[in-house]
């Protein structure tokens, strides 16, 4: 059957027409998106169709109702975040991949929060995803924690749940905070708790005092409590321990002996 120019004309008006509905549909999102996280997501429909330049009849022939559009933007916020979570799982460097990902989900919240607020209430941080079986927060989160752990970055006594917890309480940090770079400052406070080691350099240097202390234990003016050395004073009797903390400490210990 032979293609007529009417039917040309009609079919390259009908893949204009789709075109246009799909520049509008993800002006819709787009907007929706930005309205949310400015806002909450109280914004009605009308709303945004207006941001959006788009009529209203446009935006209820996407997305019926606010729940649809809330949900496909959630849906699409969620597989941001598993992208960048298979990405993170194929990083080599554990400590990396971890507290990248850490900052990733922190800096989804600063730029929606809103936006994140609906992703936990509707559980999709610990829930499987029905398309995957598996969920898209919690599950790469398991895997790089665990990671990190083996390679001495993360502290060992944490699991998954607590580190959820936290991303939680960034979360709620975000919403104390109406200056981003505090809450960056703040969410990297946290997240700098989890490391396994802080300041080993710090810890190499203190480790030869030690070493003196015990040589010194063994003197007449050596502190009962910590083996240091007792300063000796101008006046009155001597001192029995080097320091205040000291003293205190043996009199708990001779309270608790009693």
């Amino acid at each position: 059957m032979e293609t007529t120019a009417e039917d040309a004309a009609r079919g390259t008006a009908k893949r204009a027409e789709r075109a246009d509905a799909q520049r509008n549909r993800l002006k819709v999102l787009e907007t929706a998106d930005r309205l949310f996280g400015e806002r909450g997501t109280a914004v009605s429909l009308g709303e945004i169709a207006a941001a959006a330049g788009v009529g209203a009849g446009t935006v209820y022939r996407h997305f019926p109702t606010k729940d649809a559009l809330l949900a496909t933007i959630l849906d699409h916020r969620l597989s941001q975040i598993g992208e960048f979570g298979e990405r993170a799982l194929r990083e080599p460097d554990p400590e990396a991949a971890f507290f990248g990902y850490l900052r990733f989900i922190t800096g989804r919240a600063l730029e929606n929060r809103a936006i994140c607020e609906a992703l936990a209430a509707r559980g999709d941080w610990i829930e499987p995803e029905k398309a995957g079986g598996k969920c898209v927060i919690d599950a790469p989160l398991g895997v790089l924690l665990r990671r990190a752990q083996r390679a001495g970055a993360v502290r060992a006594d944490l699991d998954a749940s607590d580190v959820r917890a936290l991303m939680s309480g960034c979360t709620g940090i975000v919403r104390s905070t109406t200056s981003k770079d505090q809450a960056r400052r703040l969410a990297e406070i946290v997240w700098d708790g989890l490391r396994a080691e802080r300041n080993p350099g710090l810890r190499n240097e203190t480790r030869p005092e030690r070493e003196a202390r015990n040589e010194i234990s063994v003197t007449e003016r050596a502190c009962p409590v910590c083996g240091g050395p007792i300063a000796p004073t101008a006046t009155g009797r001597p001192a029995k321990y080097c320091s205040p903390a000291c003293r205190q400490k043996a009199f708990r210990d001779k309270r608790k002996a009693a």
